[in-house]
């Protein structure tokens, strides 16, 4: 039984010992956020030991101040780079079948890195973010710099060969030697997953980790017959749910003037907080979910351990040289600001959202918190994640 804040169920809560006070407290945190105009609106569920204990959703659908829809808690969100974390459990599950592995040169996969500076990368730095390929733009401070998307979309290589466009940029550091954010490499290990498979990435993630996981509101491209019960958070998005929702347009139609096409494991897909969790708890849980296998327990254990024991310097988004603790996959931050356990993995999602597993405490926390205006403010992760813990006995 999922109950929230508002009504708690307090026999589960006492099985999984969470206290009652502090669920309330999460529960005002949030609608503080959406209150102040930090956010449009909030959905969030809280499990432990694998049983969801609270679920709750407040604020509106769309972006539109004058909106009347409201948030429910099976909305269904854009979970943007969450789609990371189910592309790294791609690739870890092609490794446990002996199909390719974590210190492969990409080389020996997609001909494009068989040249210099690019025959060092290793599939292991695309999933650390240690390549040295384009990073994402926003994460330096150079005012001229062109990220992978540039040279994509506006040259005519993009056209011919997209890996090659993309490469053009060259390497921003030496391989292995930095931390900076590049989602150009996800897209990147998408193709790989697709040459090792025959199939579209998209379509291998499908089959093989959202269907076996019972997600059903989880897919990379909208679902027209679930189009009313999407967050909408621009008028480009507004315009296409109503043309999905009124039969005026199909997913293929989405597809169909595409001149280039690339693989959405970079940010692509959709998805709920109740379906998150099956995800989350799945990894919490060593590869299992419902007495079957979506990873080994060796897997996870590896992608979700620090893949460099020594300081790896974080130059992204203005951290200094910073440390940066990464796994084979997974985030894995632990610092000052911080209250979960060390040892936490996770991933955030720009717009924004987050999933954070905490292997000690068996807590799963998944929230999403659209912005208002966009405006990107640090509480709606850090604060989250601080209250959240707060509960825990």
């Amino acid at each position: 039984m999922t109950l929230s804040a508002l009504s708690p169920d307090v026999n589960l809560l006492q099985e999984v010992n969470y206290r009652k006070d502090r669920l309330e407290a999460v529960s005002r945190f949030f609608e503080d956020l959406n209150q102040r105009k930090v956010t449009d609106g909030y959905i969030y569920s809280l499990s432990r030991y694998g049983k969801v204990f609270a679920e709750q959703a407040g604020g509106r659908l769309c972006y539109e101040e004058e909106s009347t829809e409201k948030m429910q808690t099976d909305t269904i969100f854009r979970i943007a780079s969450i789609t990371k974390l189910f592309t790294a459990a791609a690739i870890w599950q092609l490794s446990d079948d002996g199909r390719l592995h974590m210190g492969q040169p990409v080389c020996s996969l997609l001909k494009e890195f068989d040249a210099e500076p690019f025959r060092p990368i290793t599939i292991a730095h695309l999933l650390t973010h240690t390549s040295g390929i384009a990073p994402d733009y926003g994460t330096v401070s150079d005012a001229y710099y062109q990220s992978a998307w540039f040279y994509i979309y506006q040259t005519e290589l993009g056209k011919e060969n997209w890996i090659s466009a993309g490469l053009s940029y060259g390497l921003r550091f030496p391989v292995g030697t930095q931390w900076m954010y590049s989602s150009f490499g996800y897209v990147l290990l998408g193709s790989i997953i697709e040459k090792v498979t025959g199939i579209s990435a998209e379509e291998y993630i499908t089959e093989h980790i959202i269907k076996p996981l019972g997600m059903s509101d989880t897919s990379f491209d909208p679902q027209p017959a679930k189009a009313h019960r999407y967050a909408i958070r621009h008028e480009r998005a507004k315009a296409m749910f109503q043309k999905l929702q009124s039969g005026e347009l199909t997913v293929e139609d989405l597809h169909k003037d595409e001149e280039i096409r690339m693989p959405g494991t970079g940010g692509g897909m959709f998805s709920t907080v109740a379906d998150l969790q099956k995800f989350g708890n799945m990894l919490l849980n060593g590869g299992k979910y419902e007495g079957g296998h979506i990873l080994s327990r060796m897997a996870v254990q590896r992608m979700t351990r620090r893949f460099n024991t020594e300081k790896l310097p974080n130059y992204a988004w203005g951290a200094g040289g910073d440390d940066r603790a990464y796994g084979l996959g997974p985030d894995l931050r632990y610092n000052v600001s911080t209250s979960y356990t060390e040892g936490t993995f996770f991933h955030e999602g720009a717009g924004a959202c987050a999933l954070f597993m905490d292997p000690v405490e068996k807590v799963s926390a998944v929230w999403y918190v659209p912005f208002h205006n966009e405006v990107w403010d640090g509480i709606g992760i850090m604060g989250a994640h601080n209250v959240i813990w707060s509960g825990l006995e």
